[in-house]
């Protein structure tokens, strides 16, 4: 099996968000193979995998771990959660960081915003507006406006995507809790 990179904005950003999370716990929502997970847990985070289905991520353990499964066992921590229909499980101002990558569920935003303790970076990379993708992103300003009242932003990339009528665009944003 071949290692999985992690997205670019977490190899740019990851140390960043590791040293404001202050020993609290970073979500990785809907963390799929675990491929960002593992950059931050390598970091020394504590990391939140979440996902619906986490068998990727067990594959992707048992294949990257290897010798340090006991310290993966204490600072990977699975969280098997169907995002649109389950609860939140977090309490606010209770995670150290957030990374959202390739899945984007606005009914979350209110959710990230009430759990990332101050200081703490939020980093969301919506999907790439590939084929029919775009349906399902964002509008211009839609995450900015949803985040800028709450949030310092250190990057904020918005690209149009789709047809030419259309209102989507794909985001590429870090922005830490005031």
């Amino acid at each position: 099996m071949d290692k999985l990179e992690p997205s670019a904005l977490i190899r740019r950003f990851g140390s960043k968000i590791a040293a404001a999370s202050l020993d609290k716990p970073i979500i990785d929502v809907a963390c799929g193979s675990g491929r960002n997970a593992l950059f931050l847990w390598n970091l020394g985070c504590t990391v939140i995998c979440m996902d619906k289905d986490l068998s990727g991520l067990q594959v992707q353990l048992s294949h990257d771990v290897g010798s340090n499964s006991l310290s993966a066992s204490m600072r990977l921590i699975p969280c098997q959660i169907d995002l649109e229909k389950d609860p939140w499980p977090f309490n606010p101002c209770s995670v150290g960081g957030i990374i959202n990558v390739h899945f984007t569920l606005p009914s979350l935003f209110p959710l990230f915003r009430s759990s990332l303790a101050r200081n703490g970076y939020l980093l969301i990379e919506t999907v790439p507006g590939c084929g029919g993708n775009y349906l399902k992103l964002p509008g211009r300003g839609e995450l900015k406006n949803a985040f800028e009242s709450a949030f310092v932003f250190e990057t904020y990339k918005e690209r149009p995507v789709g047809p030419s009528n259309c209102n989507s665009v794909t985001v590429k944003m870090l922005a830490r809790r005031r």
